[in-house]
């Protein structure tokens, strides 16, 4: 009998020290999970910038070619230029949530979510006329071009023809890294 109480003992000692190896373990795993949550929300947040940043800057020496040139006229850069800086403006404000990422606690968790969401989510209605604007902006320059600088008509045809797979390409790139983040969220959430 006493040999039994020594066994039983020994194996609740045995499953004792398990159930805290399991503890530790699974809070350095949540660990883990935090900070490559907070790393890879950083990391959106700083690549959206650089790309806002680059845009914005291309913006202003393209304004300044073609209103310095006569190229396009002045009103008409201005619409574009709203429109652009608009776009940027709405990308700027939904991933601000990504900059200081809370992964502490559900809440902010949740709220980062939420941040993920609306980056990658767009209402139909919205598209739809996004879309549309920025086309018919695109169809103008063309005409423009084409009735009264057929060579830079060219050069913006082929930058087109090059720069709409490459853009696609990118967008789908930065779509599956926000999904991705989004289930690093949800697994953050589970634990």
């Amino acid at each position: 009998m006493e040999q039994y109480e020594d066994i039983k003992s020994e194996l609740q000692q045995e499953l004792h020290d398990l159930q805290q190896n399991v503890e530790q373990h699974s809070s350095f795993n949540k660990e883990v999970w935090q900070r490559a949550v907070k790393r890879h929300s950083r990391q959106l947040y700083w690549q959206n910038m650089a790309s806002a940043i680059l845009s914005l800057t291309i913006m202003i020496v393209l304004n300044i070619i073609l209103v310095m040139d006569n190229v396009l006229p002045w009103w008409f850069v201005v619409i574009l230029d709203l429109f652009i800086g608009w776009l940027l403006l709405e990308s700027l404000i939904v991933t601000n949530g990504l900059r200081k990422a809370n992964v502490q606690d559900r809440e902010g968790l949740l709220s980062l979510r939420e941040s993920v969401r609306k980056s990658t989510t767009v209402s139909k209605r919205k598209r739809i006329i996004l879309i549309c604007v920025g086309l018919i902006l695109l169809i103008v320059v063309n005409v423009f071009f084409f009735l009264h600088q057929q060579y830079t008509f060219i050069f913006m045809l082929i930058g087109l023809l090059i720069a709409i797979p490459i853009t696609r390409k990118r967008v789908m790139q930065a779509k599956k890294q926000y999904n991705d983040l989004g289930e690093e969220i949800d697994e953050l959430l589970k634990e």
